[in-house]
Formats: structure tokens, sequence, C-alpha cells
């Protein structure tokens, strides 16, 4: 059973427009907001939106603050408390350990009836406890983002709630325009809307939806928000294998949407993002025919084969993600949202050429470094003397050496197939003593005779009666 929301969209979502999802109006409480990804991003995205965390919990840790470059933020054991003490929000953001999201959830929706929107940062919540989250969301009338999500930002209001969008200054990576963009990975968000920026194209709402098992803000909502914010005149996509979210996504703008996942073909268990999963019908190939289903292109685009139609472009590489857009954006008669900033050419800061006489094509120009490491390298040049170049520390203590001919590593002489039969306590001495520890060779392992128990020492391969060899038989 879900509340119904708006129009007759068959999940219940709140707002009817992307501008809706981060506005100035927007007030926010964190849970574990002392918390060490939280401390760090947090007082980032306050100060970028004006002030709009009102309070944070940290059990235990009533009357502490978390200072930003606006002023303190007061911290409470729990949600109850801040708003006894007067405080109003409307949006929640999770970042607790696995086992808790769903419970920090639930003590959002129970005390808060404000309570509109919950972002959770937590990544790999259990199945169980997403469909719980589900369920509430879905029966109270809150819009959820998350799991393993870094929340929403909107350039247009300049508003970031959740995550560390656009990093420590949001307000380069997200210059205002009209490309809304949608990412199932939570630091591509970031790097999209750069390279966007690069080609002359700004964003409205950047979403990182998160790649959990559930997305509970997935491609189905984003679609039917885009289809009414008039400031987004397209979107770019960033999809991963797993789950049947954009299939089921119409699409009434262009899109330009980038695949990637091929190589977790042959997986048959989650890496990385618990959700991006292969090998069934949702996989990274089937995922490509479903976009160019929709686009009406037969293949991907590349700067070779650069085929796009007025509804969109695939692509399977980033880097290819600006052409394919202007491109796109070409067909519908719509010129980029500013010059451009610039392009992804490799722009080296410094060289060596070491005298070797270099092909053009590598001999690459060295330009001005952006602040600050331009001031950083020009105070290395003066530096009285050479910096010396980083060495490689392989086989440099002597300790482990690898045999050239059976590549069967040694350490301090014992080979590692040997020490692999060796108890815990004889390897525990060899690490700190340089000498296996606590050794009896069996009656048959030495040959001498001169002491009626030899014990074996790998310092002179022999017992410690005499200096003759032993040999293992």
């Amino acid at each position: 059973m879900y509340k119904q929301g708006i129009g007759d969209f068959k999940y219940f979502v709140e707002f009817s427009s992307l501008s809706q999802v981060a506005t100035k109006d927007d007030r926010v409480c964190v849970l574990n907001i002392l918390g060490g990804e939280s401390s760090d991003v947090t007082p980032v995205g306050h100060a970028y939106s004006g002030g709009n965390v009102v309070f944070g919990t940290a059990p235990g840790k009533r009357g502490q603050v978390l200072e930003t470059a606006l002023g303190s933020v007061p911290v409470y054991n729990n949600v109850l408390e801040g708003l006894n003490d007067g405080h109003r929000f409307n949006c929640g953001v999770i970042y607790l350990p696995p086992s808790a999201a769903r419970d920090g959830v639930a003590e959002l929706i129970r005390v808060n009836p404000e309570l509109k929107k919950i972002f959770i940062v937590t990544e790999k919540l259990a199945v169980s406890d997403s469909r719980e989250i589900r369920a509430m969301g879905q029966s109270n009338g809150i819009d959820i983002f998350g799991g393993n999500s870094l929340g929403v930002a909107d350039a247009w209001n300049q508003v970031r709630i959740g995550g560390a969008l656009g990093g420590d200054n949001p307000e380069e990576a997200l210059r205002r325009g009209s490309i809304a963009l949608f990412s199932n990975s939570r630091n591509f968000t970031t790097t999209i809307a750069t390279y966007l920026r690069m080609a002359g194209w700004g964003t409205t709402t950047a979403i990182s939806s998160g790649k959990d098992v559930y997305i509970q803000f997935a491609a189905p909502e984003f679609a039917a928000a885009l289809a009414n914010d008039a400031r987004s005149k397209a979107a770019v996509l960033y999809v991963e294998p797993g789950g049947y979210y954009e299939l089921d996504a119409n699409f009434t703008k262009p899109v330009v949407a980038c695949v990637v996942g091929r190589w977790k073909a042959k997986l048959t268990r989650a890496v990385g993002h618990a959700g991006a999963m292969s090998g069934g019908a949702d996989d990274a190939v089937s995922k490509e025919q479903w976009f160019l289903d929709k686009f009406g292109v037969s293949s991907v685009f590349t700067p070779d084969n650069p085929e796009v139609s007025a509804k969109g472009a695939l692509v399977t590489n980033i880097a290819h993600i600006p052409a394919a857009l202007t491109a796109v954006m070409r067909e519908n008669a719509c010129r980029p949202d500013f010059e451009p900033e610039g392009n992804l050419a490799l722009k080296p800061w410094f060289s060596s050429h070491r005298g070797l006489s270099l092909p053009k094509v590598l001999d690459l120009p060295v330009v001005q470094a952006a602040a600050p490491y331009d001031a950083q390298i020009a105070a290395l040049d003066k530096q009285v003397g050479a910096v010396p170049p980083r060495q490689s520390m392989k086989d440099a203590s002597g300790a482990s050496q690898m045999d050239p001919k059976s590549q069967v590593t040694s350490l301090y002489g014992v080979s590692m197939l040997d020490a692999a039969q060796y108890p815990l306590e004889t390897n525990v001495s060899l690490a700190l003593l340089h000498e296996p520890g606590g050794m009896r060779p069996r009656a048959n392992q030495c040959r001498c005779e001169c002491v009626p128990e030899p014990v074996w020492t790998s310092r002179t391969r022999g017992c410690a009666g005499c200096a003759r060899c032993w040999e293992r038989t």
C-alpha cells in the first residue's frame, strides 16, 4: 500500500519537478552528524546552501556542536530532543552504519510529521531493511534517496543536501545551466558536471541515486520529475548493471546515457556497488540495448562514430558524454549554456624529457597549474638542490626475496612454501627474530649424530651441535 503522490504516477513522489528536489526552503537534520564523513562534508554543504542544517544527532553527545563557516550547528542525543528545543526540518540525512539505517529512517518518520525527504548516504544496506525503508516511505508519503547516495544538489537554487556533490568547492563544479544529472555512481556525478562545464553545459539538479540493491529514487521517478522541470532541457544518466529501473523510465526529453560495466559480465556476485550485479537480463549489454531502442539509434556514440538522434545518444566512455550531448542538443536546435571553459586534453603542469627527443604527439606543452598547485610548484622550484625521485622499496630491506627462476618468495632465507607448513608460533618468530622458533626436525631430517636431539637453525642449515649440513628427505 502506498500513499498517492503526484498525478497518476504508480509510485509515491511528493514533488512534480526536479526544481523541488533541493530548495532554499529545505531545512535539514543530520543523523550521526559528528561521524567521520559527515563532519567533513556537512559544513561545506551547509555553507554552500546558505545555512540549511538546523541540527544533528549523535547519541551521548548532546551539547556538542559542529563548527561551520556560518556558525555552530547544535547536536542532540536524538531527533525528538532537537524538535523539543524548537527546531523544525523537512529533510533528514542518514550517515548511520548499515545496521542502524532502517531505525534512523523510522525515527525520523515517527517523531516528525513535517518530514518530506530522506537522503541515505549509508552503503550496503540489508535487502530486508531496504524493503522496510521503501514501505515506510511509500505509506507515509516520504521521498527517499539512496542508499549509497551522495545526496542531491541544485545549481540554480545553490543548495546541496545529503553528501559531497561538487566536492569541497561545489560552486565551481555545479555551474547553473540546462542539464539534469542522474548517476548510479557517487563521485562520477561531480565528474560529469565538471566535464559538461568544460564543453559549455551547466546543470540544473544533480542526483546521486546510489547503487545499492534497492534504489529508492530511481530512473522512473527521475524521468517523471524531469518532464515537468522547465529549467532542464535534457539529462545525462550514468548507469551501472543491475536492476530494471531504466527500462521502466519514460523519458520525454533528450538523454545521453553512459552505460558502463561490460567487464562484469562474467561475475557471479556484486563488486563495488552492492546493486551492480551482472549476468542476467539487466547486465551492461542489455541496458545498452534498452537505450539504443529508446533513442532509435543502432550503435554506441564515439568520436569516430557520432551516431545520435533527437531523443538521445548512448556512450560507454564517460569522456564522450560532452561531445555526445552537444551533438544531441544540436539535433534539437539548442546551443550550449555558455562558452566552453576548456577541454579534456591532457595538460601537464611540469615535465622532464631526461634528454630524450620525444615525438610531437608525446611532447605536450606545459601549462600553468591551477591554484593552489601553481604556488606549490613555484615553491618547489625554489628549493636548493634536487628533490630525489621516489625509489622502489622492493627487496630493499633484504628481508624478502623472490627467486627469479621459481618465482617463490622467501623471508629471511625461509621459503614461503616451507613457512606455510609451520605453526603460527614458528612464523611469528621468523618475522620478529629472523629465525623460525621452536623448530625440531623429524628424526629423518638431520643426519648429524653429534648430539642426541639436534636442533635445526636457519643460519647454519644444520644442527646446533655442529656446522655440518643436513638434508631434508
